[in-house]
């Protein structure tokens, strides 16, 4: 027996596929599906990476984006697909010599507690990220001089679906639970009487696959001696 010597599940798998897969559970063959199941199933898919981003951070959305930062700059739009900052820092290049600092986030009751938000100093060292539909990240100290850029790793959202040719936004590893939580949606249009037992393989599915999808270093705990409030 030989290997198929191919590795295209999940990087070259698109729409239909999925959506097939997740009608069979339901009890529907891919035969039988009209123009309008198949769109219902693509609407189904995007409240489902809907949820996703509410439920923890999908790693292969993260990305490290920069902003340069002006003298006197309090604030700054993001993209509308910026669902959260995980980790911030500014970066200044002086002599040659590029030196890193670590930035803290602060909540919306610390950042309005700030009594001169215009302040500035040597670089800022905190930010409070306003998640709104359009995000505004704001930053205390205010930059006294042009030297310093913020590098952001944000969480995107997921892209949309598509057309059924299109390659779904997520990797290999995630395409079992897509396939089970597409079907749990669907089961609740076509099949109610399944939907208990699918989104009992759903949420084992997405259990292994949030699992998996970690960072594989040692573990250290860290106060957070500012805090987090909503």
């Amino acid at each position: 027996m030989t290997l198929s010597g191919t590795t295209t599940f999940g990087t070259g798998t698109n729409q239909q596929s999925v959506i097939d897969e997740a009608y069979e559970r339901v009890g529907r063959q891919a035969s039988e599906l009209s123009a309008n199941d198949v769109e219902s199933a693509t609407r189904s898919l995007s409240y489902l990476f809907s949820e996703w981003a509410n439920r923890g951070v999908n790693l292969w959305k993260v990305e490290l984006q920069s902003q340069a930062l002006t003298v006197g700059l309090q604030s700054f739009v993001m993209g509308s697909d910026v669902v959260d900052i995980l980790q911030a820092y500014r970066r200044q290049t002086n002599g040659g010599v590029t030196t890193d600092i670590t930035m803290s986030e602060i909540s919306r009751a610390d950042y309005s507690s700030i009594p001169n938000k215009q302040q500035q100093g040597v670089g800022p060292s905190q930010f409070y990220f306003e998640r709104t539909i359009t995000p505004t990240t704001f930053i205390w100290q205010t930059p006294q001089d042009t030297t310093w850029t913020m590098w952001m790793y944000v969480m995107l959202m997921q892209d949309d679906p598509g057309s059924m040719i299109s390659t779904l936004d997520a990797p290999q590893r995630w395409f079992d639970a897509m396939a089970s939580g597409l079907a749990v949606r669907l089961a609740g249009k076509w099949a109610p009487e399944r939907k208990a037992d699918l989104m009992m393989d759903y949420e084992r599915a997405y259990t292994f696959a949030a699992a998996e999808d970690t960072e594989k270093v040692p573990m250290r705990i860290i106060p957070d001696v500012l805090g987090r409030r909503n």
